[in-house]
Order: structure tokens, then sequence, then C-alpha cells
């Protein structure tokens, strides 16, 4: 390609030269000069300004506060009797997730027992979060049979981080393992009123809720709490004189604590024929009785449940999940409410619909 514009070039001067003489000839050449004096002088500075304008390569800030977060933990030890060279925090656990389906929390408390695994350290540092340790910060050596293998306390609900450090002479090293530690209560979904851990039914007659049984098993809602659209007697079938009434189910927790926590449950509603009208009667309600006590050698303050969530719908449903905030109280009752449908002329429920209650929980809120 260059030599062709040589050449073209070439007969375009001849040509000039040919034409109109010598002095033409030359100043042709003194244009074409500046010209090209000119387009090298323009794609220099394009250049220049290209790479001046390029963005540099991101350099990410030192973290100077975490360092002295680390260093506040742990550094360095500067002793001439300890070791040199690197070193690497681990450690292994006898367990980090617990579940508990007791209703009172004040006498329980979980173990477990930490061990450091890191090599060629002499300091050891331990950080539980969340754990009945004082202080929850534990300092230590190599040495030191207690700070190598340790036991620790859990007896809030909740999720904790874990802090292990070690260091020699020369080197350092930090882990943080997040939500390390998981506390959380799983419901045993159980009636019996004769059992604190369990479900008690608060209607007229001791029926309108069963829970998850051997010997019978509601296949639409397995694992559940269920409430039958009706109620009929065992023996003979015929419809009970409260299968119109409310049917209620309560649970009291004690000693839960006054962190903020949420309750977690799935719920589902199995209609025998679905409603031909808009149907906005209330389906199933939760509600919260806080128990307040006043102090010592006082009696406890009843006050009437409130509401805390309800569900009007009457649409076919699959099993959802609720998320509901409760209040900071540690002494507290837990009240589900499965109601009638609307009633027609003969006092026959026109739409009526089963209610199963799974997977619940109470947990630490975010």
């Amino acid at each position: 390609k260059a030599s062709n514009t040589f050449y073209i070039e070439y007969y375009y001067f001849m040509g000039m030269f040919l034409k109109f003489g010598k002095s033409t000839l030359y100043n042709c050449l003194y244009l074409k000069t500046i010209l090209f004096a000119m387009r090298n002088l323009i794609s220099l500075f394009l250049s220049s300004a290209f790479l001046f304008s390029c963005t540099k390569e991101f350099v990410p800030p030192k973290n100077t506060e975490a360092d002295a977060n680390l260093l506040a933990i742990i550094a360095p030890s500067g002793d001439p009797d300890h070791k040199t060279g690197s070193v690497q925090a681990s450690f292994l656990s006898s367990n980090s997730v617990f579940t508990v389906a007791s209703s009172t929390l004040s006498n329980l408390a979980f173990p477990i027992t930490f061990i450091s695994t890191a090599q060629n350290n002499d300091s050891i540092v331990w950080v539980f979060e969340g754990s009945t340790a004082s202080p929850t910060t534990l300092r230590g050596n190599v040495n030191s049979p207690s700070a190598v293998a340790t036991q620790v306390f859990y007896q809030k609900l909740g999720k904790f981080d874990v802090v292990h450090a070690v260091a020699n002479k020369t080197d350092f090293n930090v882990i943080r393992k997040e939500d390390y530690v998981s506390y959380e209560f799983q419901d045993n979904l159980t009636i019996d009123a004769a059992n604190d851990d369990s479900w008690t039914i608060l209607s007229a007659a001791p029926i309108g809720w069963i829970a998850p049984d051997d010997s019978y098993v509601y296949l639409p809602c397995e694992e559940s709490l269920v409430s039958y659209h009706t109620l009929r007697d065992p023996n003979t079938g015929e419809i009970l004189a409260t299968n119109n009434d409310n049917h209620l189910l309560s649970k009291s927790f004690r000693s839960f604590g006054e962190e903020p926590k949420n309750l977690v449950f799935e719920y589902k509603i199995d209609f025998i024929a679905l409603p031909t009208v808009a149907d906005v009667n209330p389906k199933i309600s939760l509600s919260y009785n806080p128990v307040i006590t006043l102090g010592t050698g006082i009696n406890s303050v009843d006050t009437d449940a409130y509401e805390l969530w309800s569900d009007v719908t009457y649409e076919v449903t699959r099993f959802r999940q609720v998320i509901i905030p409760l209040p900071n109280l540690s002494d507290f009752d837990l009240v589900f409410t499965k109601y009638p449908s609307a009633v027609g002329a003969n006092e026959e429920q026109l739409h009526p619909f089963t209610v199963c209650i799974r997977k619940i929980r109470i947990v630490a809120s975010e």
C-alpha cells in the first residue's frame, strides 16, 4: 500500500511539472511539506492526549482502621524466645448449630468446645461473641491447655461470630467466622395441656386442632398442626355443636430474652370448595399476649391479647412463609385462631376450609 502511494504521488508531481513548470512544482512541494509536518504534529498531540488521559490502575486504599482492629486483637510479640516464620489461625469445634424445642430458655445453656489447630504460634486469642463467657475475649499461649482447647456456653437466641487469632515473634493471623454459632427455637408441634413445652387448645371443648401423629397423617399437610374444616363425632360422624366456634391454640413462652426476635412459620388454607363470591371473613389469625412482671413479690400483669397477623384470602393456596417481629419481651403467649367460614341459614358453613401450620421457629432478628 505504501509503494502504491509513492507512485501515485510521483506521477502527480511529474504531471504538475510538465503542466505548470518548475516554480509551480516547488510551490506544491513546499505546501506538501507543511501539510506533512502538521499531520505528524497532530498525530503526536492525539497520541499524547490519549496516553495521559488513560485511567490509572485502581489501587485500593489501605484500610488502616481494619489493620488497627486486628492489631488490637493480637500482634507479633517481638519476644526473642518466641518462634519465627508464618502462622495461620485455624480451629475445630464440637458443635455450632443448636435448636431447642423448650418454651422456657432460662435454664438452657449449650456448651461448645473450641480447639485451636494452628501451628508455629506462641500466643492465642479467642473472641466468643454472644456467649456467656466473661469476658468474651480469652487470651493465652500454647502452653496453656485452657487456651488451646476451651469450652464456652451459649444461652441467647441468635447467630454469633467466632474470632480466633494466633501470633509468634514475627507474624500474626486473625480469622473471623461470621454467624458460626447459631441458636434458635424450633417448635415440637405437639398438643398436650399437661406439657409446658406443648400447645394447648383453649376452645370450650378440647378439640379443633390436632398435632402430627404416627397413627394418622393428613397428607396435604404432613408435619403440621391442623384445624379441620368440619368437626365431627368420631363415633357417629355427626357434626359437633362446636363446629362453628373459633378454635384457639395457645402456647406460653418464658425467659426468651429481651433481644429483638422474629416468629417464623408456614401456613396453608385448604378449601373443600372455593367460594363463588368474595368471602372477607378472617380465616386464621395470630395473637400475642404479653406477660409483664412488675418486680419481686408482685404477680405478673395479665393483659388482653392483641392481633399480630391474620389472613382473609380465599384463593387456592400452598404453604407460605410468614415472618413477624415480636415485641422485646421475654415472657409472652402466642395464640393461633382458626375461624369458621360464612354460615348459611341452616347454620352450616358455606365454604369449609382446613388450616395447617408448620415449621414454627423463633429466631433473633437480623
